[in-house]
């Protein structure tokens, strides 16, 4: 009786001891549960404190992260994994091993792998498998200052089974949280519509003069319609004296942002060569302003703060009604006309520069500018416009063509420049059809008195 008692004692001691094992390695584990929901937490608290006081800039991927998405350890089971699938409707999981991150699980994939066949959730659930055996590799993690042009050409560079699978968001080396690739695109087009809306209103208040402005003595029209929201095309109209008024219309190449900025600085630099800087008194006429020595510093301007591929093409005048004399300076671009007595004549091209074959402005520094004196007869209306009025097609494919613009601008005789501009316009709108507009559309006419 007494060694059968023994033998029990020693059982339950046995049993016991087991018990405290399993026991200390369940707290273990609970403790160990219980300090990564800690750090969860507070890294959650800590996500949702930079994202409630940190200002990211327009472009700055941070402003994309969505911080509800936590980490996990290249320890974790495929079994977890399943679970928070399942419970939180996770699609992606970073993963880390020793604090740097190794690579990613997708839920997609994961789904893929356990619906292989009827063993496949079985085997793969095994408690003994983490997610290290679905691991993805070459996960993309960038800060969150990233520009969203920078961010997408790192993730464009990836394979191509790998192209829009989403990536991670650091925060001073800390994570943060992700985003997909559809939000990088979706968030650079947002803002390149708002940097284009910001051009669009600078560049009509730059480059759109007012139509019945006091300070010119003549009467003058135009039309501008861009192909987008911003382009290159150019209006420009000043009284300097009472007889001499300066007129400008210029199409930058190109078109879009580019094209705009180009356009914009050229506008700058007519007002602060002729509005602030163009000294003129009540005897100044077309021979003594020295125009072509403005002009020429305006190029020189415009060769040293655009790009090397942007130049603008068009024409410059200057009337003087004193003398009845028009200096027409051609910078290589469509025909001007002179409308007389039911006529269209073309003006003849200015001899500036032709010997180097480069006429436009902002091409050649040391460009030679010299203008066309032309005599004007009272009541003769002069019409320029940009290459898109010419080339306006409709939907047979077929050009209005300088053939076009000849035909009606001789078709009767037109009273003042804004009965011009009026029937021009509403003559391509009525070819056009709705075909869509292939470039920017400007046209100029003044008259002279």
């Amino acid at each position: 009786m007494t060694r059968e008692l023994r033998r029990r004692e020693k059982a339950d001691r046995h049993k016991a001891e087991a018990q405290g094992v399993l026991d200390d390695a369940f707290n273990q584990q609970v403790e160990r549960a219980l300090a990564r929901a800690k750090n969860i937490l507070q890294q959650r608290d800590w996500r949702r404190s930079v994202k409630q006081n940190t200002i990211f800039s327009a472009f700055e991927v941070g402003k994309l992260a969505q911080i509800n998405i936590d980490w996990i350890s290249h320890e974790t089971t495929l079994r977890l994994v399943d679970s928070l699938i399942q419970d939180f409707q996770t699609e992606f999981f970073p993963v880390k091993r020793h604090g740097a991150f190794i690579g990613y699980v997708k839920g997609e994939k994961f789904r893929a792998l356990l619906g292989q066949n009827q063993y496949s959730r079985h085997v793969f659930l095994r408690e003994e498998n983490t997610v290290e055996e679905i691991l993805e590799t070459g996960l993309i993690s960038v800060d969150a200052r990233t520009t969203l042009p920078e961010v997408s050409r790192l993730l464009m560079a990836r394979s191509a089974h790998q192209l829009y699978d989403p990536f991670v968001i650091t925060y001073h080396g800390e994570y943060y949280g992700v985003a997909t690739v559809k939000a990088v695109m979706d968030g650079i087009a947002f803002y390149e519509q708002k940097d284009i809306a910001a051009a669009r209103e600078a560049q009509q208040a730059m480059n759109s003069p007012k139509k019945n402005n006091r300070g010119i003595f003549v009467d003058y029209d135009f039309a501008l319609e861009q192909h987008g929201e911003v382009g290159g095309d150019f209006i420009y109209a000043q009284g300097l004296q009472p007889h001499l008024s300066l007129f400008a219309i210029m199409d930058v190449c190109g078109k879009g942002l580019k094209a705009s900025q180009t356009a914009m600085a050229l506008g700058a630099y007519f007002r602060s060569l002729f509005r602030y800087l163009c000294k003129t008194s009540p005897d100044t006429d077309y021979r003594t302003l020295k125009l072509s020595a403005r002009l020429k510093m305006l190029n020189t301007m415009l060769v040293k703060s655009t790009p090397t591929d942007m130049y603008a093409a068009g024409s410059v005048f200057l009337l003087d009604t004193r003398n009845s004399v028009l200096l027409y300076y051609d910078f290589g671009h469509t025909p001007v006309y002179v409308l007389r007595r039911g006529r269209a004549i073309e003006m003849p091209r200015a001899p500036h520069n032709e010997a180097d074959g480069f006429p436009f402005l902002g091409v050649e520094k040391e460009m030679i500018i010299r203008a066309a004196p032309v005599k004007l007869k009272s009541g003769d209306i002069i019409v320029a416009t940009t290459d898109g009025v010419g080339e306006t097609r409709n939907e047979l494919r077929e050009e209005f063509g300088e053939d076009g613009i000849v035909r009606l601008l001789s078709s009767r005789q037109f009273e003042h420049p804004g009965e011009v501009v009026e029937t021009l316009t509403h003559e391509l709108k009525q070819f056009r059809g709705n075909y869509r507009r292939l470039d920017d559309m400007t046209v100029l006419a003044f008259m002279v008195p």
